[in-house]
């Protein structure tokens, strides 16, 4: 499970450096430099609204801004994921200049700021901040974690604290730990600021600052204007004029001069509602009683007047795009940050959407409003996207028209419709949408809807096939998320019904809504995507209830179950007894930030009881646990004791840990009931170096004498982390590692299954458990070909029902499997999956993180992420009882009178039309008290018995027995013989 400190927004900047920039550190400081930073405004106790960057210039020397940028990027990011442009400002020496970022929920919004980045939203545990001229990075910030620093990283803001330039901003050594400090915020400070000159320079000149829009944007025929303004500390701002770019019908009035050294100057750009359409950059100077000039240039945008489908148009890209319009369109929905807009009357072409969304502008406005909306063209592309998205963004003028007409929603379908041609557009969906994934429910308020439910292509295909393949492609054009309206994580999760739950499998019929496009939550499948944001509430019908546990045919009950890192070791490093400062195991090395699971005891009594709800429900004889806590058997003790304490005293027992339990921080290990079973032998592992955790093996034998061996498995995840060559994802759908599970999969049929029957002498087995591969991927295939093992879900489920243990990127599948030799398969007599884990959102589960309204209920439900299985095993008796396919004679008795032995030949001979398969043992029932039977190769059913050499015996064929009795009596007996086929 991956737990995420932040929430992606909805709008991210392409980076404008090269990939490149991210691999090496900086090897140019420039005297601007960032001075402070916070980046933690997400939350509703964080100081501050804005995450913002201030720098600073700390050398003696004016830094001109033009052609700089600042730009994050997350901790383990490679490309800098958002950016923005600094406007040409000069920088005199001591003066800051601020950056606001992205807003968020923290209590004081900045509304004093120098330029603004609303995509630049910063993890506030860790991450990267750059300042760069396109070329190389001139200062760089890590703090946190990040892989990326001048130096060793800087320590992580908090909510009420920013990261701090030491020296009051004058200290650069390139080392971000050594450089920066925490300390409550100061300002923060932007360029009218006080001067905080570094070093004994003398006095310092002040400059003309200059507040200059960057752009102007008005409605062609409605005119409009801009203020202007410029102080100078030390000098009177006494002048102003348009030096470029002069034009009829732009003019500058109502200049008024500084009235003293420090005051403002201002003065009106004028545009005239004669102006034509178009982009006109106008470049105005101001000057003061020293002779000294500063200029700004503002680009005046006049815009036309089109309709959004001509703003559409039937390309992949707007033909207006970059250019400042003017539309009108009834307001269709109102979401966090924007509203939509719809031409009411469209233009019939199906290729040219009649919608758009209009960015960073809310607006109270009523939905069904017409208004006309003047703002630029733009075509978004989020970050990973292989398409762009029109809409409005910097907009300038919103004016209401009155009352729209009805806005009727465009019926469609999924797949079947070309969600491009209608985005921005309020459609409804006519076909019944299945709900595939809710992994993203609390952060992101998120459902991944497809029609009907999709199966993982290779958990129904071989890898790589055209099938496979097909069915990929197939998902991709059958999927849409459905949203909540809001681009950041919901104060409290969307969707859930009165259970406390939204399972994947259930339905929504008649969905109605905005079609929208942007970033979507990870387990969607896809990190962009269509989204619906829903004008009408979805009402979500239960069509996949919860069940209760499955109920087999009468048998010894056998059941796989992943317990999702149950560790009575907590990362806070306390423990199930109370204990503090413990840690875990990994290798050689014990900590606390070895351990998984759950944090503290509040989370660990939630997961526990979870699990023991879930394996009390199961209720079988045995089971093979995966992700359990590698302490030997503490963890698996602690968790029979609370499954008997639910239970009943004594029903369930661990399975004493084999020898090599490997050097994970988790282990497979197994439990059952000692009443339905008992051990034989003991457990064995192999810990060979090809697994990273060891199979384990168990010979169980039945009531009936039946015996068959459990080997419970954990294959290598399917995670990427240091994989490379045959381990590297090959892009069949099967991620990382296959090449290692292939392997693991031949040491299992080649080594540690012989090993075991070798043990056991019994060819009965079943593997079980995680094995991190679907039903037709390589290492599944090995076992059931070359292994002969049988794939009994696939067996007993897949012609009723989709085989899925386990629900990733919003595709069902298999990973976890019950395989059954070929002598034991015809004794399994049923299997299923109970999907209490998979199909439940993720968050609902014991974890305190922030999401938002505690959902957690106490039950057996999302107990895991992985679904348990189980199955039935009618055992046939381990041995036969083939006397009446046999004549057997005892020959007369001779007694020794000196040794005081009696000795007898017997003679059997198979009667039958079928050989008489061995082990075959002489059982001599009724021997009387005194006659002892010498060197028995054992007892059965309190009777000695004699193993026969032979393998067996052929139709026809005769053998003889020597006996040999100790008869101190010397006295005559007769006991009867009884011939036995199997192993005791």
């Amino acid at each position: 499970m991956t737990t995420f400190a932040t929430f992606t927004p909805r709008r991210t900047l392409l980076a404008t450096l090269v990939a490149s920039l991210a691999a090496s550190a900086p090897t140019l400081a420039a005297d601007v430099v960032i001075n402070q930073l916070y980046a933690h405004s997400h939350s509703t106790s964080s100081n501050f609204g804005h995450d913002f960057v201030e720098l600073f210039n700390r050398g003696s020397a004016p830094v001109s801004l033009d052609g700089m940028r600042v730009q994050y990027q997350s901790a383990n990011g490679t490309t800098w994921s958002s950016s923005v442009a600094l406007p040409p400002v000069t920088l005199a020496p001591g003066q800051y200049f601020l950056v606001r970022g992205a807003k968020d929920q923290g209590r004081n919004p900045i509304e004093v700021f120098d330029a603004q980045a609303p995509a630049m939203n910063m993890a506030g545990g860790t991450g990267k901040v750059a300042i760069s001229d396109g070329t190389r990075l001139l200062d760089l910030v890590g703090y946190g974690s990040a892989n990326l620093s001048e130096g060793a990283p800087a320590p992580s803001p908090t909510l009420e604290q920013s990261l701090q330039r030491a020296a009051a901003g004058c200290q650069d050594s390139d080392d971000n730990r050594a450089d920066f400090v925490l300390a409550p915020v100061v300002g923060p400070r932007t360029t009218t600021s006080p001067l905080q000159a570094c070093g004994d320079t003398g006095p310092t000149p002040k400059p003309i600052v200059l507040a200059c829009p960057a752009t102007v944007q008005v409605e062609q025929g409605r005119g409009g204007s801009a203020l202007l303004s410029a102080i100078d500390g030390d000098a009177i701002v006494n002048r102003a004029a348009i030096v470029s770019g002069a034009v009829t019908g732009i003019t500058l009035g109502g200049f008024t001069p500084a009235s003293a050294a420090g005051g403002k100057a201002e003065a009106r750009l004028e545009i005239a509602d004669t102006l034509a359409g178009g982009r006109y950059p106008v470049q105005v100077e101001f000057g003061n009683d020293a002779g000294e000039t500063e200029s700004c240039t503002i680009n005046v945008a006049v815009a036309g007047i089109v309709t959004i489908p001509q703003i559409q148009g039937s390309g992949d890209s707007s033909p207006y795009a970059n250019t400042v319009q003017t539309a009108r369109g009834v307001i269709t929905a109102k979401v966090d940050g924007g509203f939509f807009i719809q031409d009411p009357q469209g233009d019939g072409d199906p290729s040219t959407s009649d919608g758009i969304y209009v960015y960073g502008t809310d607006t109270a406005l009523a939905v069904g409003t017409l208004v006309s909306v003047t703002g630029q063209v733009v075509e978004f592309r989020p970050n990973g996207a292989d398409r762009t998205y029109t809409e409005f963004k910097d907009v300038t003028n919103i004016t209401a028209l009155g009352a729209g007409p009805a806005i009727v929603p465009v019926n469609i379908t999924l797949p079947g419709t070309d969600l491009a041609s209608v985005e921005g557009m309020l459609v409804r969906f006519t076909n019944t949408l299945t709900i595939n994934g809710n992994g993203d429910l609390a952060n992101r308020g998120e459902l991944t809807l497809s029609n009907g439910r999709r199966e993982q292509p290779t958990s129904r295909y071989p890898q790589g096939s055209a099938e496979a393949e097909a069915l990929y492609r197939e998902h991709m054009a059958n999927r849409i998320v459905l949203d909540d309206g809001l681009f950041r994580a919901p104060a409290a999760m969307p969707y859930l019904a009165e259970d406390g739950t939204v399972r994947a499998g259930d339905t929504i019929d008649n969905l109605t809504g905005v079609i929208d496009f942007g970033s979507t939550g990870a387990s969607s499948g896809a990190s962009t995507g269509f989204k619906l944001q829903p004008t009408e509430a979805p009402v979500i019908n239960r069509a996949n209830a919860r069940q209760a546990a499955p109920v087999l045919p009468q048998g010894v009950k056998v059941a796989a179950a992943n317990v999702l890192n149950f560790f009575t070791t907590f990362t806070n490093g306390g423990d199930a007894w109370g204990k503090s400062g413990q840690g875990c195991a990994l290798g050689s090395n014990t900590s606390a930030g070895n351990c998984r699971g759950a944090d503290n005891a509040a989370e660990f009594v939630r997961q526990r009881d979870k699990i023991v709800a879930s394996l009390a429900a199961l209720d079988a004889d045995v089971v093979g646990l995966m992700e359990i806590q590698n302490n030997g058997d503490v963890a698996a003790r602690y968790l029979v004791d609370e499954i008997n304490r639910v239970t009943a005293p004594g029903t369930y027992a661990v399975v004493p840990a084999p020898v090599g339990l490997g050097t994970d921080a988790i282990r497979v290990a197994m439990i059952y009931k000692p009443s339905k079973l008992t051990l034989v032998g003991g457990a064995l592992s192999d810990p060979h170096e090809i697994n990273s955790r060891p199979p384990m093996a168990q010979t169980f034998m039945a009531g009936n004498g039946g015996k068959f061996s459990v080997i419970a498995n954990h294959l290598k995840s399917k995670g990427c982390g240091g994989a490379s060559g045959g381990d590297a994802d090959q892009g069949y759908g099967q991620g990382c590692y296959d090449a290692t599970r292939v392997q693991q999969a031949q040491r299992l049929t080649n080594f540690f299954i012989p090993q075991v029957v070798a043990a056991a002498k019994d060819p009965d087995v079943l593997v079980l458990g995680d094995l991190n591969s679907y039903a037709f991927e390589r290492p599944i295939n090995h076992l059931t070909g070359a292994g002969a093992m049988v794939n009994v879900i696939e067996q007993f489920v897949r012609p009723h029902a989709m085989p899925y243990s386990y629900v990733f990127n919003g595709l069902a599948g298999s990973l976890d499997h019950v395989l059954a030799s070929s002598s034991l398969a015809p004794q399994v007599v049923g299997a299923a999956e109970w999907h209490n884990n998979a199909d439940e959102p993720k968050d609902i589960d014991y974890n305190l993180e922030s999401t938002g309204t505690d959902v957690y209920r106490n039950n057996a439900y999302r107990a895991s992420d992985h679904d348990p299985l189980v199955v039935s095993l009618n055992l046939s008796g381990s041995t036969t009882d083939v006397t009446t396919s046999s004549k057997i004679v005892i020959g007369g008795f001779s007694t020794n009178r000196a040794t005081g032995k009696t000795t007898s030949n017997v003679t059997i001979t198979n009667t039958g039309n079928k050989p008489l398969a061995g082990p075959l043992h002489l059982v001599l029932n009724g021997l009387p008290t005194g006659i002892t039977l010498d060197n028995p190769a054992g007892m059965h059913g309190g009777a000695p018995y004699i193993t026969l050499p032979q393998a067996g015996i052929a139709p026809g064929a005769t053998v003889t027995v020597a006996t040999s009795f100790t008869n101190s009596a010397k006295r005559n007996f007769i006991y009867t013989p009884q011939l036995v086929s199997g192993s005791f």
